[in-house]
């Protein structure tokens, strides 16, 4: 099951949406943010992730994002 995080501003009902369209996703988090051309991408320019997924809700446009899950790290096990 993957988390989905909303920025300021985009609608909690988004989120029902979001799961049902990204279902088979286990590899990444899905983040939705309000569409802005000015807004830089979370990863480098090319990246397969840096590409967004504009999806509708009640009218407005808003930027689907994955983003890769945090890893915990341990070093003392690790060396």
């Amino acid at each position: 099951m993957v988390d989905v995080e909303l920025t300021f501003g985009v609608p909690d009902g988004i989120v029902a949406e979001v799961k049902k369209k990204y279902s088979d996703e286990k590899d990444n988090n899905i983040r939705v943010t309000k569409a802005n051309p000015l807004n830089p991408p979370y990863y480098a320019w090319g990246d397969p992730r840096s590409k967004y997924d504009v999806m509708k809700y009640d009218g407005k446009d808003y930027w689907v994002w994955k983003v890769s899950k945090g890893k915990a790290m341990n070093w003392v096990y690790t060396h």
